[in-house]
This record gives structure tokens, sequence and C-alpha cells, in this order.
């Protein structure tokens, strides 16, 4: 992002700051942190308290064009997005992302708001579970998976539905059985594919001229419909993709951080006037 220093910059999905900080020791002059998750927010708001270039707000990506406004900004010249999960949720068990540990089946980015996976999980049809499990984990057991599912209802915490999914598998598995589900459950939890669709569009409506838009994705239902989108723009004229294919993280960024082993980037810039 190094042409977009002299502007404005937007992290869009900024959870711990990680991505932030480096922005800022990289030479960004002015950024705006935004997170869905009020935790973050509030971590984010103590860890750059003392940063004059660094402003936070809680909002989702997709309200970035209102958040923007809140901070009398009209345009950006960078936009960053980090989909799906952060370790914040990962890692706390009562936010009931994780199959390893034990909370309740929550998963709501924001807390505040919506209704928890557990209603998913309790009260959805067996078909109606199947379909979501094909669709948003590409899970070839969904029919299995949401039969067991349904046969051991109630459940009340992440690790009785996930002795539920190991239930419906014979034998051992690449990955553990829960994992394409608890990914199904969490975006169909957090509308997490609509988000992605309506995240671009309002980032698309506040970069300049020249200004770059920058998307991590980390399966491939998120990086299908960021490639989509930026190859769209590209036929319609709009800018420019700038990763003819996604970059991957190399060996030695995988050994420090596991999870960057599906990381996918694309990056595309904004033509037009700004």
């Amino acid at each position: 992002m190094a042409p977009c220093f002299h502007g404005l910059v937007v992290d869009g999905t900024a959870g711990l700051g990680g991505h932030t900080e480096a922005l800022v020791n990289a030479g960004a002059h002015r950024l705006l942190a935004i997170d869905i998750d009020p935790e973050a927010v509030q971590r984010l708001s103590e860890r750059f308290k003392e940063n004059p270039r660094v402003s936070v707000a809680h909002a989702s990506y997709t309200e970035i064009c209102a958040t923007l406004r809140s901070h009398q900004q009209d345009h950006a010249q960078g936009v960053l997005l980090d989909l799906g999960v952060s370790s914040l949720q990962l890692n706390k068990a009562s936010r009931g992302f994780s199959f390893q540990r034990d909370g309740p089946i929550d998963m709501r980015f924001n807390a505040t708001g919506g209704r928890p996976a557990a209603d998913l999980v309790n009260r959805l049809p067996e078909p109606a579970m199947a379909d979501l499990l094909r669709e948003f984990g590409d899970e070839r057991r969904a029919r299995a998976i949401a039969r067991q599912i349904v046969r051991d209802r109630p459940h009340r915490s992440t690790m009785e539905l996930a002795t539920s999914i190991r239930a419906a598998f014979a034998g051992r598995t690449r990955i553990n059985p829960a994992t394409r589900t608890f990914q199904a459950l969490r975006i169909a939890t957090n509308g997490e594919l609509q988000a992605i669709e309506n995240g671009l569009s309002a980032a698309s409506t506040v970069l300049s001229a020249g200004g770059r838009l920058v998307v991590i994705a980390f399966h491939s239902l998120e990086d299908r419909i960021v490639k989509n989108i930026f190859r769209t723009w590209a036929r319609e004229g709009v800018g420019q993709i700038l990763t003819s294919r996604p970059i991957q993280a190399n060996v030695s960024e995988v050994r420090k951080n596991p999870r960057a082993r599906s990381a996918r980037l694309r990056a595309f810039e904004m033509l037009g006037e700004g």
C-alpha cells in the first residue's frame, strides 16, 4: 500500500491491531481502524490511545461510508480487509468459535446483536441444516452430520456439538471433522458472504483515484467472491487488478502464524476521478 500512505488508510477488520500497527510502522500518515467486535474496539482504543495518527471506530466494514463521514472524511487512499474470524475470537472459549475450547455456541462477531449460532444448531430442520453445511462449509457429509446434529439435540456447548459431528464420521479424517461445520455455522450466523459483497461495494465508493483495496481471504468461498468482483470491476473499467494470482504466505510466515497457511491476498487499484 506504499502509494496510499499520503492519504487516509482504513483497516476495515482491525482485530487486535496487528495490520494497523504494521501500516503505521510502514509510514501511513493517517489510519482509521474499525471493527465490528466491541471487544476488539476496546483493545484497539487502548493500544493506539497515544498515537494521534490512528482513529478507532466500532463498525462493520460494510458501513465504511458512514464511518468515514462520522470522522469528517469523504475518501480513503487505501482499504485493507482481513476476512473471517480473528485470533481474539478463536482463542476465547466464551465466544464459541472454536471446537477445541468448550463454551456456548455463539459465534457472533458482534455479541451485542443478532442471534447466536445455537439457534441454527438447535432449531434448523434437518434438510435446511444439510443445505447450510454444503453451501457454507463445502461439507461432503452434510446429510449425515445434519442427521446426527438433529438426533442429538439440544446442544448446549461447542464440545457437545463437536462430539456429535464426530459421530457422523467413520475412521480418521485429514482435518478435524468439526472444521467445516463450524465454518458453515459461523458464516451463516454473521452473514459473512453477503457482507463481503456489500463491503467491497462500499469500499469502491470511498476509494480515491489510485486508491487501493487489499483483501485477505482464508477459504475458497471468500476468495471466489473477491476474485469475481475484481474481475467484474476490471471489465467495467473501474480499475485494474494488481495481483494476477493471489499472494500466499511463505514458509517462514506460516511458521510464525500457522493460520496464514490458507491466506490469499488480492489487490485492486481504482481508476477515474477520486
